[in-house]
């Protein structure tokens, strides 16, 4: 009997820290993507940005969110609400796909990554696609279109977590960083961690996440 129970224990959902932990991994619930970014609630949100086609609802989001925590191994509640803030922030509540403003070449996913990094990612997950492409340099159109490989929903969401896993690996599991909670963490790893500016609404954006991901 003493083993049936843990058994069933074992293999049953646990909330810790409003993240779901359990056989099946470490998600993210719709309900509290929904309560961090309500302007993506509803499936039919995106048809009033500037790019539909780029848009995504909270609906597609969480799957590829959840894809992508399993896929990289980015379970810490600090770092998957510092990586969803990100992505938030840079794509506007995940109104953008690609870079318009000011329109540089090859930049894009959710994460809004530089086209150095974008080439990396494309050539980690499709390194065929991305050498055929690459064949004649890297102009331009070769950089837009390095980009394509990876725009997909998994990959654009997944970027800001392998960026995370493979770039910014000081940050990925460790006791004194992207702890739970812990804005000033968050701070560095976007200036220090990234490269990135820092402005109230990087905070605003953190703070809406972090309260979602804790019910």
């Amino acid at each position: 009997m003493k083993l049936l129970f843990a058994t069933v224990l074992s293999s049953a959902l646990v909330a810790v820290a409003g993240l779901c932990i359990g056989a099946a991994g470490t998600t993210i619930t719709l309900d509290q993507l929904n309560k961090a970014m309500p302007v993506r609630s509803s499936d039919g949100s995106c048809a009033s940005v500037s790019y539909p086609s780029e848009c995504a609802p909270n609906s597609r989001a969480v799957a590829a969110i959840n894809a992508a925590i399993a896929k990289y191994g980015v379970t810490q509640r600090g770092e998957i609400v510092a990586l969803v803030s990100l992505m938030a922030y840079e794509s506007a509540n995940w109104a953008y796909n690609i870079n318009h403003f000011p329109g540089r070449p090859g930049q894009g996913t959710r994460a809004m990554l530089m086209y150095n990094f974008i080439e990396k990612y494309a050539q980690s997950l499709y390194p065929a696609e991305a050498a055929q492409v690459l064949a004649g340099g890297s102009s331009t159109d070769a950089q837009n279109n390095v980009r394509a490989l990876v725009l997909n929903d998994n990959d654009s969401f997944g970027s800001a977590f392998w960026y995370l896993a493979t770039q910014a690996s000081s940050y990925h599991n460790s006791a004194a960083k992207l702890r739970s909670s812990n804005a000033e963490d968050f701070k560095d790893y976007i200036v220090n961690g990234v490269g990135a500016g820092w402005d109230n609404d990087r905070q605003a954006t953190w703070e809406s996440v972090n309260a979602a991901l804790l019910i």
